[in-house]
């Protein structure tokens, strides 16, 4: 599979309001599984055969996923993404592509981040100069359905990135 797979298809295959829905609902519940960090549910919402494409690297199959989630990890505490400008169109066989901003906001250093989570309706404030945005990209994910109907993304590709690196870490 190369980097062209998420490239949409030259196909005249319309995709219907409720698919839409759906995708659009997929990615970004995948993206609550990386603000909670749900390893294990964000690694089950990509097929065997996935490929993801970002700055930080290359991976090829879950168990490569599986090595640079772990890498990845340390850098997403008190971070929240914000997906926006959804566009779905369709992908190869019968696979639709979803492109989308992301925004990284920072809303907590990252050693402070675990209060985010022990105490959830206390009201947090840092010296830090937070909420702020830290990471802009353009997401394309090539999105696949498995037996049952649930989706699964089969190549994710990560580009154009901006970051603030003052913020980020």
């Amino acid at each position: 599979m190369s980097t062209s797979d998420t490239a949409p298809a030259s196909s005249n295959r319309r995709i219907d309001a409720d698919t839409r829905f759906e995708a659009i609902d997929f990615v970004n519940r995948v993206n609550f599984l990386f603000d909670q960090w749900q390893a294990e549910e964000l690694l089950a919402a990509f097929s065997d055969d996935v490929i993801v494409d970002h700055p930080l690297g290359r991976s090829v199959g879950k168990e490569e996923l599986a090595r640079f989630l772990k890498a990845y990890e340390p850098i997403t505490h008190g971070v929240r993404r914000h997906n926006c400008n959804h566009v779905i169109d369709a992908g190869p066989g019968e696979d639709i592509i979803v492109t989308y901003y992301i925004l990284l906001i920072r809303i907590a250093p990252s050693s402070q981040a675990g209060k985010l989570k022990t105490a959830p309706m206390e009201i947090m404030e840092y010296d830090a100069h937070l909420p702020k945005l830290i990471s802009y990209a353009m997401v394309t994910d090539r999105l696949t359905r498995i037996t049952g109907g649930d989706w699964r993304v089969r190549h994710k590709r990560v580009q154009n990135v901006s970051e603030d690196k003052e913020f980020h870490f």
